[in-house]
């Protein structure tokens, strides 16, 4: 089991970086194909081994990683934008932040599909299959973040401070699963900087158009449906 996920994981994170350094589309198909077999063998394993019922709803989890995620977001926006007053005003705008929720629910839950599934095949699944493999934490750690890296097209196209950043929160998510062993944890931190990153493209869209439905339209155009962020 856990030979046969890692060579298939190692083949799609490989695809994924050789299609996003030569910017090029790809076998859609291929990569679907690819998905949904990931997605199937990390559920197996997630129930096999009991991770999926080990307080995977814990409310004190949820309330935890809605707090980390809101403070580890602000901390990446220091890091990308680099000026206190923006950051702070934008980590205490939490009447817009649900505002634009109850605006854009189709997109809140689209984000946390994401995130259930790419936490489920990288930290659930591939993290803790590489610390059985190499009985090493700091190793399995380090895997799994390059691969999560690899897997998003904006870690080669944004720059290094955003590259450095994202590299950074990747890193946050592996070690914040190694240490806490919470599915939910990190699959909820996760959705808070999506979601709060999409409500930043929000307000842009917004200052631009000044019409809110057209923002809205704007967004969903810009964050479509994939099954995970890398299409």
């Amino acid at each position: 089991m856990i030979i046969a996920f890692l060579s298939l994981w190692f083949l799609y994170n490989g695809y994924a970086a050789g299609r996003n350094l030569m910017r090029r589309d790809g076998n859609s198909r291929l990569i679907q194909s690819l998905q949904s077999l990931l997605v199937l063998l990390a559920l197996y394993w997630a129930w096999t081994t009991g991770i999926l019922f080990r307080g995977l709803w814990a409310p004190s989890d949820v309330i935890l990683a809605l707090v980390l995620g809101h403070l580890i977001f602000a901390l990446s926006l220091i890091i990308t934008h680099q000026h206190g007053p923006t950051v702070l005003e934008l980590f205490l705008d939490i009447r817009g932040l649900a505002a634009f929720l109850n605006k854009a629910p189709g997109i809140s839950v689209r984000f946390f599909g994401v995130a259930v599934i790419e936490e489920l095949i990288y930290r659930a699944a591939a993290q803790s299959m590489l610390h059985l493999y190499f009985d090493n934490h700091l190793t399995a750690i380090l895997i799994t973040s390059v691969c999560f890296c690899l897997l998003h097209d904006h870690f080669f196209k944004n720059g290094v401070v955003s590259a450095l950043e994202f590299a950074l929160f990747t890193l946050c998510l592996s070690v914040l699963y190694y240490y806490t062993f919470s599915l939910i944890l990190v699959i909820v931190v996760h959705w808070v900087r999506n979601i709060e990153s999409a409500y930043l493209d929000y307000c842009a869209l917004l200052e631009d158009t000044h019409d809110e439905e057209e923002a809205l339209r704007r967004l969903d155009g810009q964050h479509g449906a994939p099954t995970l962020e890398y299409p």
